[in-house]
C-alpha cells in the first residue's frame, strides 16, 4: 500500500484567522439582515440579542483583520494572497478554462491561484469598508463618526454600501466553497490539519499546449 506523504500548506496561525474571521464574518452577515429586515429574516428571538452579537463580530472581525495582514507581512505570506495584476491576470483565462470544465488542467500558479487571490484581496478591501461604515452607523454620536459619514453621503448612502457589500461577501463566500470543493477533498482537509498531499497541486502544473 503507498504510503501518501504530506507537506506543510497552512500554519495554524493561519487556520486560527481563518475560521475566526470565518464565524465572525458568518455572524455578521445573519445578524445584519436580521437587523435589516427583522420580519423577513427571522433567525432571532428579538433585535437586542442581534444587535449585541453583531456589534460583538465586529470588534473579533476588527482585530482578526489587523493581525491577519500583521501576520502576512511578517511571515512574508502577502505575496501568496494579493493579488498582482501583472503576474495575476494573465493567467485568468487558464484558471477560468479549468473551471468552467474547458480544460482538465491548468499550470501551477503557486499555493493560490489568481481568482482565489482577487477574492481575498477583495475580502480585506471589504472588510475595511464594512468597518468603517459600520462604525459610522454603530457610533453616530461620535463626531469623527459623524463627519466622516456626512463627508461619504449620509446615513442612507452607508446603509446601501454596508448591505451592498454585505450581499458580495455572501456571493464571494459561496463561490469560494465552490472553488475550493472543485479542488478537492485534501484542500478542504488542508484548513483543518494544515497538511496537503505533497505533489498534490503539482498534478495541474505543467501548461497546455492547447
Amino acid at each position: 500500500m503507498k504510503v501518501v506523504q504530506m507537506e506543510d500548506r497552512h500554519s495554524p496561525w493561519i487556520r486560527i484567522f481563518h475560521w475566526v474571521n470565518m464565524v465572525a464574518i458568518m455572524l455578521l452577515i445573519f445578524t445584519g439582515f436580521y437587523i435589516h429586515a427583522p420580519q423577513s429574516f427571522r433567525l432571532f428571538g428579538n433585535m437586542d440579542g442581534a444587535r449585541m452579537v453583531h456589534f460583538a463580530m465586529a470588534y473579533v472581525l476588527c482585530f482578526g483583520v489587523i493581525l491577519r495582514v500583521y501576520y502576512a507581512i511578517a511571515a512574508k505570506d502577502a505575496k501568496n494572497i494579493v493579488f498582482n495584476p501583472k503576474t495575476d491576470i494573465p493567467n485568468l483565462p487558464s484558471m477560468m478554462k479549468y473551471y468552467l470544465f474547458m480544460s482538465d488542467s491548468h499550470p501551477y500558479y503557486g499555493k493560490y491561484n489568481p481568482g482565489q487571490k482577487a477574492m481575498y484581496t477583495g475580502w480585506l478591501v471589504m472588510a475595511l469598508i464594512q468597518i468603517i461604515t459600520g462604525f459610522i452607523l454603530y457610533k453616530p454620536q461620535v463626531a469623527f463618526w459623524a463627519t466622516l459619514g456626512d463627508y461619504l453621503g449620509g446615513d442612507i448612502a452607508i446603509r446601501m454600501v454596508h448591505l451592498i457589500v454585505t450581499w458580495l461577501f455572501v456571493l464571494t463566500v459561496l463561490a469560494h466553497v465552490y472553488l475550493d470543493i472543485s479542488e478537492g477533498v485534501p484542500v478542504l482537509k488542508s484548513m483543518f490539519t494544515g497538511k496537503i498531499p505533497r505533489g498534490f497541486h503539482g498534478e495541474h502544473s505543467e501548461d497546455e499546449s492547447a
